[in-house]
C-alpha cells in the first residue's frame, strides 16, 4: 500500500442501496485501486439491504453512521443503530435490512479489496434481476446466498 488520498470513484445502485466506492479493486482503474481493501459508503433505503449470505474470501467491518439496520450474524438478529460496529469473518453468515421509514447509512470496509467488483457487477444487471445472472455473479465473486 502506498500513501494516498482517495475520492469516491463510482456510485452503484441495486437492492434499494446507493453505494459510493471510495477504494477498491485494481481493475477499477482509479487511484483508489491501490488499496488492499474495499471501502464503500452505503445509503440503504427502506426495505433495502443484503440477504443472509457468506462472503468466502473477505473479512468485513460495517460502521453504522446514520439510522438503524437489522443485522444478522450467524443465527443472531438484532437492530444496530448509529455508532455500532459489526465485524464479520470471511465465511460467516451475515446480512442486513433497513426496517425503518428513513434511510440508513454505513461504511463498509472489506479485505482483501474486491467487494466493490461484486457491487459493480450487481449494479450492471438489468432490473428486474435475472435469478440465473445473480447466481453467476455470486459464484464469480464467491458470495453464497443462504437466505432471502
Amino acid at each position: 500500500m502506498k500513501t494516498a488520498i482517495f475520492t469516491p470513484s463510482a456510485t452503484l445502485c441495486f437492492a434499494n442501496m446507493q453505494t459510493r466506492v471510495i477504494a477498491g479493486t485494481p481493475d477499477a482503474g482509479s487511484p483508489s485501486a491501490d488499496a488492499p481493501y474495499t471501502v464503500m459508503e452505503m445509503r440503504i433505503g427502506t426495505h433495502g439491504g443484503a440477504p443472509a449470505h457468506r462472503s468466502l474470501d473477505e473479512d468485513k467491518t460495517f460502521v453504522v453512521l446514520e439510522g438503524a439496520l437489522e443485522f444478522r450474524t450467524g443465527e443472531t438478529v438484532q437492530t444496530v443503530s448509529a455508532g455500532a460496529v459489526v465485524t464479520v469473518a470471511r465465511g460467516d453468515v451475515h446480512g442486513f435490512t433497513n426496517r425503518e421509514a428513513a434511510h440508513a447509512r454505513m461504511l463498509l470496509v472489506a479485505a482483501p479489496a474486491r467487494h466493490d467488483a461484486f457491487f459493480r457487477a450487481m449494479a450492471a444487471l438489468p432490473v428486474p434481476h435475472d435469478v440465473e445472472a445473480v447466481r453467476r455473479i455470486c459464484e464469480q465473486y464467491r458470495q453464497v446466498i443462504v437466505g432471502m
